[in-house]
């Protein structure tokens, strides 16, 4: 099975997907309105016409992640988000998905890191009770560095729960002595997929894989000498038709 995948937002995502034999990550329900019970089988008729039409044979679900923020000092807000991201589990389980990326809900301006990391390890453990055949991947947005997420999930210690290192994500946010390349040092095998996608540094950009200051070819080969070699990728740039086959390319043969 192929380790690439393509996020659905991508232009022509699930054409390019079936023209380059390879997967795709679902993005309907990162807005989680689209959970909604008047909106819920709509949108999963609709996830079923993008899998089949790309001819996927892995497929993995990009969870909500709008409000979901782990630190929330008011309990019932924090509720709101495992409620959230239980629907999108439902989602999961009526099509045959095992696997989710989430947000880590990291928000610099409201919450220390101490209080973030502590009740992110509860939130985290309290959603992941009883789903034994399911796979998380916890993905840096607003983090500045990487020992946060380390730390996480080194206190989760669940086989369950890996990280998903966004590439932009890091490129754009993070403080000047952790390049990318040093997350993926850093991070290494709790590392289970990755989200690429570059930019110029000065913000979230998702341009094409070979346009920013971004060496992907060196990502790519710090993955393969730091992360274990099951580790996937997706695509998420507003275009993939060059960077869908740019990157089969560079996997083959790195």
């Amino acid at each position: 099975m192929s380790r690439i995948y393509i996020a659905t937002f991508s232009e022509n995502a699930v054409e390019v997907a079936k023209e380059n034999n390879v997967n795709i990550e679902l993005n309907d329900i990162c807005i989680s309105e689209n959970l909604d019970p008047g909106s819920f089988d709509r949108t999963l008729e609709y996830m079923r016409g993008e899998i089949t039409g790309a001819g996927a044979k892995g497929v993995i679900m990009h969870g909500p992640f709008t409000e979901i923020i782990p630190a929330g000092i008011d309990h019932r807000f924090v509720d709101m988000g495992i409620e959230r991201l239980n629907e999108a589990y439902e989602a999961c389980r009526v099509l045959n998905i095992n696997r989710m990326v989430v947000h880590s809900g990291y928000e610099p301006l409201m919450y220390f890191k101490e209080w973030h990391l502590e009740k992110s390890v509860d939130f985290w453990k309290r959603y992941m009770e009883g789903k034994d055949d399911f796979t998380i991947y916890i993905e840096n947005v607003f983090d500045d560095e990487p020992q946060m997420m380390k730390n996480l999930v080194d206190a989760l210690d669940d086989p369950r729960i890996k990280l998903c290192l966004d590439v932009g994500h890091a490129n754009a946010m993070s403080l000047p002595e952790y390049d990318v390349y040093r997350w993926i040092e850093i991070l290494g095998d709790r590392i289970g997929h990755f989200h690429l996608h570059n930019n110029d540094g000065s913000g979230d950009q998702h341009r094409a894989l070979m346009d920013g200051s971004l060496d992907m070819e060196r990502i790519i080969e710090c993955a393969n000498r730091f992360c274990r070699s099951d580790v996937t990728f997706t695509i998420e740039s507003h275009e993939c038709r060059e960077s869908a086959p740019w990157l089969k390319n560079i996997l083959e043969n790195k």
